[in-house]
């Protein structure tokens, strides 16, 4: 996808996690821990599970 696609994804789904913070009542100081914890599991989810390279071991 071209970069300005992702980059109106990104912004996109952080802006849905804003939005269902403010409405499950998250308390405005801690909605940026909420929000980095979302986009990190995202991004593990993602990216998945580290892989050895061929010529390890």
């Amino acid at each position: 996808m071209p970069g300005w696609v992702q980059l109106f994804v990104v912004v996109a789904v952080a802006a849905a996690i804003v939005l269902v913070a403010h409405l499950a009542g998250v308390p405005g100081r801690w909605a940026p821990l909420v929000i980095g914890g979302a986009l990190g599991l995202m991004t593990a989810l993602v990216a998945g599970a580290p892989r050895r390279e061929d010529g390890e071991g």
